[in-house]
């Protein structure tokens, strides 16, 4: 759960926040007066060239004056040196701390009320000692106040001067790592704009969800690029990228810890845990943050959103100046599920005025490099931009040739001048010319593969419609309980793991559909049982702590009439014997015949976001199939759409073969109902599983008949 100072002061039900804290950011990237302890001009000090930039770097960003702090040396270059932060003469807004040991620094920060304090020291969390974690607890308390503090473990990046006139809206850049961040910054050589670049560390204090919402309002900034080991709570970086997506600044975000390998390495860099992949994967399509794998790639989309107008559709007209590139892209575009569409007749007429009658005029359009040096090489690209059929123009460009790239350079700059539908190029020679220097300085979107360019017009494709149809999550979320909540909590033992029936009474005081059932404890009960009931019934043996019944064989189906039911307790109750089962009984419920689909429902706790919904195909091979997707509470109906369009269940509930399409819009009200139930009691239930949830014809319903839960 997050812990009060880092997060906004209204909770949900759950009592996790539903908005950030409000961070006051001028007195750190403006700030006006500088303390920077442990400043010296020993000669070969590493402390001395950071001093120095420092005091430079900030000096031209408007800072009113930057004292060293040293507690020997009167002067350090010159500038009068103070023995304390305590004995600077003014209020200070940011202190850089340099020392080996920043503990007893940053508690004379917090006395002098330093606003915000960077700290460079390593030896924390990220050690994976006692004494580092006892460090870091101490470096916690006093992140508690109302200092601010970025790292321990980071580096002045955010001080960095950028290049100025790029072209498009501005980068920022967040990363946990200084390497890994520094060739995204790099991207100014392909005409990328870099606002700022925060370097986290350990994040004992400020985190990724801080600067991720904090540049994401910014005007003028396009995208966030971001480097992340781990996050420091679930909920707060879902709240950072709730307020990018409703900004309209996509977060370009590569994620490690994919392997056991990279969480091993990233717990000890940082001392971040990474948490399961798959959840990661799913909470970032579901919260529209772009998860990449690369650093070239994390550059080039993210320069791309920065240089492009929103997208109005995924629509491509595709210009090649060859065949092979045609045939190589336009598959690349059918896998990424691009459409090439056909062109309106009226631009085919123009294009047929404009090229041989030997080349491809319908989309994509080859021009064989024929046109591409003459005038009507321009005028095929406007055909292609004015077609209103389209919505981006992709431009391969797929060598360094004179009389044609330069040509197809010069009249793309033009066009892209002209302003419109976004321009594309997927400039795959080796060779970086004057012309691609050309196209990065326009403002032009350049790839550097034929696959990262198709897939940055899917994602920008997707982001903007995710964008212009998103309502948060957060704004409808419950901040109180519901009565159920009480009830539910009275059906819990601490650290037990329910029995069937009890598991369902919890799950129909949430709303979620249950089956109608009795408990019999002899072989006549269960003959009268499911003659009131009416055969075909189930019949499942009973028992605390019972969780694999049908390995055991404890659950009998298909019972058709009384001499069945007799045979189905008694060898229940010998199966229960055999197992050392402590038998209640057996459930007697009627069998369901027309179910359409077995779906899983469940709840999980995945670090570090808690309660966690897991859908997917059900029944008996569910641990075969693993065919499941997640949701973190709380999400909306669409969301839940998604979900269920991630799994193979989806297919199953449109109808196949004959078979009727099943009651989506049931099992969506038992998501929602099951959301609910996590939201409210997510701190007293470590798992739950409703396996199989049986979904009926359209307009039938679903249920659940049988159900699991353990208590936390």
């Amino acid at each position: 759960m997050t812990s009060p100072e880092h997060a906004g002061t209204v909770l949900d039900v759950s009592g996790r926040p539903v908005e950030l804290r409000a961070i006051d950011w001028r007195p750190l990237f403006f700030p006006q007066v500088v303390a920077i302890v442990g400043a010296t001009d020993t000669e070969g000090s590493p402390q001395r060239a950071q001093w120095r930039q420092a005091r430079e770097r900030l000096l031209a960003r408007g800072a009113r004056a930057v004292h060293p702090v040293h507690p020997s040396k009167p002067a350090i270059d010159e500038v009068p040196a103070y023995r304390g932060v305590l004995d600077v003469p003014d209020d200070v807004d940011l202190a850089i701390v340099l020392v080996r040991d920043p503990l007893p620094v940053l508690e004379d920060c917090v006395k002098k009320g330093v606003r915000f304090a960077i700290v460079f020291a390593a030896g924390f969390a990220e050690l994976g000692t006692d004494a580092g974690d006892e460090a870091q607890r101490r470096l916690a308390e006093i992140a508690r106040g109302p200092m601010r503090i970025i790292g321990p473990n980071t580096n002045l990046n955010l001080i960095e001067p950028w290049r100025k006139g790029l072209p498009g809206r501005k980068l920022a850049v967040v990363t946990q790592s200084g390497n890994q961040g520094r060739p995204i910054v790099q991207g100014q050589e392909l005409g990328i704009g870099i606002h700022a670049w925060a370097t986290l560390g350990n994040e004992a204090d400020l985190e990724f969800a801080d600067f991720a919402a904090e540049f994401a309002t910014t005007p003028g900034v396009g995208a966030i690029a971001a480097y992340v080991e781990g996050f420091v709570d679930g909920r707060t970086m879902r709240l950072a990228a709730d307020t990018a997506l409703r900004a309209g600044v996509p977060i370009v975000c590569i994620k490690v810890g994919r392997t056991s390998a990279g969480q091993a390495m990233a717990k000890a860099h940082t001392g971040h845990l990474t948490g399961p992949d798959a959840v990661q994967d799913a909470v970032f399509r579901q919260s529209g943050v772009i998860r990449v794998d690369d650093i070239d790639e994390a550059i080039e989309i993210s320069g791309a959103f920065c240089h492009t107008p929103p997208l109005a559709g995924p629509r491509v007209a595709l210009c090649v100046m060859s065949g092979g590139t045609g045939s190589h892209v336009a598959d690349l575009c059918g896998m990424a599920g691009l459409p090439l569409p056909r062109l309106a007749e009226s631009t085919l007429d123009r294009l047929r005025t404009l090229l041989p009658a030997y080349l491809h005029v319908e989309n994509p359009v080859d021009t064989g490099g024929v046109a591409t040096a003459r005038p009507e090489g321009r005028k095929v690209l406007e055909a292609l931009l004015d077609d209103p059929n389209t919505d981006v123009l992709l431009t391969p460009i797929t060598g360094v040739f004179p009389g044609m790239s330069d040509a197809i350079t010069r009249d793309l700059i033009a066009l892209h001048e002209r302003g419109g539908k976004p321009i594309v190029v997927a400039w795959t020679s080796p060779i970086r010319d004057r012309d691609h220097r050309a196209l990065c300085d326009a403002g032009i979107p350049v790839f550097h593969s034929f696959r990262t360019a198709v897939r940055g017009i899917r994602v920008m494709a997707d982001f903007w419609a995710r964008h212009r149809a998103y309502r948060s999550p957060f704004a409808d979320v419950p901040r109180t309980a519901s009565p159920a909540a009480a009830t539910a909590r009275g059906l819990l033992v601490p650290g037990a793991t329910t029995d069937e029936v009890t598991a369902k009474r919890l799950l129909r005081a949430y709303g979620v559909p249950v089956t109608e059932e009795t408990v019999a404890t002899s072989a006549e009960e269960t003959v009268e049982a499911a003659a009131r009931l009416g055969y075909p019934v189930v019949v499942k043996a009973l028992a605390a702590d019972l969780a694999h019944k049908s390995d055991l064989g404890l659950v009998h189906v298909g019972i058709a009439d009384a001499d069945a039911a007799r045979d189905a307790y008694a060898r229940i109750a010998d199966a229960a014997r055999l197992a050392g089962l402590r038998l209640s009984g057996v459930v007697v419920q009627p069998q369901v015949t027309d179910a359409v689909a077995e779906l899983i429902l469940g709840v999980s706790h995945q670090p570090p976001y808690g309660p966690t919904i897991t859908f997917g195909l059900g029944g008996v091979f569910t641990e075969v199939l693993r065919d499941v997707s997640f949701r973190v509470p709380p999400f909306d109906r669409d969301e839940t759409l998604r979900m269920i369009g991630e799994t193979r269940a989806a297919t199953l509930l449109g109808g196949v073969r004959g078979r009727p399409a099943g009651d989506l819009d049931a099992v969506v009200d038992a998501v929602m109902s099951l959301q609910a139930l996590a939201l409210e009691l997510g701190d007293a239930v470590r798992e739950l599983d409703i396996n199989p949830l049986l979904v009926r014809p359209r307009g039938l319903g679903a249920v659940a008949v049988d159900a699991l839960i353990v208590a936390a």
